[in-house]
């Protein structure tokens, strides 16, 4: 591994983390590793394109419309891209790992760009089995792509309160405008799945803030 892989390894974990972090999940055991200890983890070799010491499962409290406890965080880096199905099968699967998509959430990083059939994983995960898996190139989450300035906020809508802001809209949810499920960055990175309704706020010259609605499709 090359010096620039290593540092977007190590960039992208604290940039997750902190992400993680706002929603919800400790952190605790995994947030004060140096550099120099996740160099050490990446040497210590891939298990089938993993290094299992860069494996985080991360844990958070329950709440009434949240059953999703637990993150489990997969580095790989080999090239995954030609065996993805398989790959993504034997982490997911509850026979050989236990993994419960009851209460479970998967985030893989590749230090490959995300390609198309990425998204299409993704979407027969949760499509068969609703079980949320996300992937994301190292080298694109080093910063924080919320925190951009050109980047508006975004907030997901409890579903319990999507009836209401229908209704006040007087509008039904297909007739929304759109937002691709893990295709686009901003929809992976909260989480979104399809069905989802996504609040987005942007700085207005005339009433200070303009607020929108859109709704996750595959």
């Amino acid at each position: 591994m090359n010096t620039e892989t290593n540092d977007a390894i190590y960039r992208s974990r604290i940039t997750l983390l902190e992400h993680l972090k706002a929603e919800g999940y400790d952190i605790t055991p995994y947030s004060k590793f140096s550099i120099k200890e996740v160099n050490e983890m990446i040497k210590a070799g891939p298990v089938q394109g993993a290094p299992p010491a860069l494996t985080m499962n991360l844990t958070r409290d329950e709440t009434p419309t949240n059953p999703i406890t637990k993150c489990q965080v997969v580095y790989t880096i080999g090239k995954i891209k030609q065996k993805l199905p398989a790959f993504v099968k034997k982490i997911i699967d509850p026979e050989e790992t236990g993994f419960d998509p009851k209460t479970t959430e998967l985030i893989i990083i590749t230090i490959e760009p995300i390609a198309p059939n990425f998204h299409t994983i993704a979407y027969s995960c949760w499509a068969n089995s609703n079980t949320r898996v996300r992937f994301f190139q190292a080298a694109s989450i080093i910063n924080n792509p919320l925190k951009h300035v050109l980047v508006p906020k975004h907030e997901k809508v409890p579903t319990e309160e999507e009836a209401d802001l229908l209704k006040g809209m007087y509008a039904k949810k297909s007739q929304l405008p759109l937002i691709r499920f893990h295709e686009d960055p901003i929809a992976r990175l909260i989480g979104l799945v399809p069905g989802d309704i996504v609040k987005i706020t942007r700085p207005s010259l005339t009433s200070g803030e303009s607020i929108g609605y859109r709704v996750c499709v595959p």
